[in-house]
């Protein structure tokens, strides 16, 4: 009978062993998969960090080209303001001489018949 106890003692020794056993490989895997998980979502969380701030690039990068677009407007507003500000001094140039050349024809008409009459 002793011999049958120490048996079953043992055979119950092994099977609450393995029972550890298994509780502490189910452990180990449970932080496994907690770790594989935690991986898995810095994995995900990496791409989307990216993502975002290519979006915010792309945005600077608009906002800068619409910035240079509105100084390249305002340049062309300028040089566009600028030609016709020439023009009109050209436009008033001209009319100044035709009316300087009129008014010489004049004196000189004046000054032929002047010669004319004496």
């Amino acid at each position: 009978m002793n011999e049958f106890t120490q048996k079953r003692s043992h055979i119950h020794a092994v099977i609450v062993i393995c029972a550890l056993a298994t509780y502490h490989v189910a452990g180990d895997m449970n932080e496994l998969t907690q770790e594989r998980s935690h991986i898995h979502a810095s994995i995900v969380r990496r791409p989307l960090v990216s993502h975002q701030t290519a979006r915010n690039m792309n945005e600077l990068t608009q906002v800068r080209s619409h910035t240079h677009a509105s100084i390249v407007k305002r340049a062309s507003v300028s040089h566009q303001a600028a030609g016709n500000m020439n023009e009109l001094t050209q436009e008033r140039s001209r009319i100044h001489a035709s009316i300087v050349k009129s008014l010489l024809i004049g004196y000189q008409a004046a000054g032929d018949m002047n010669e004319f009459t004496q």
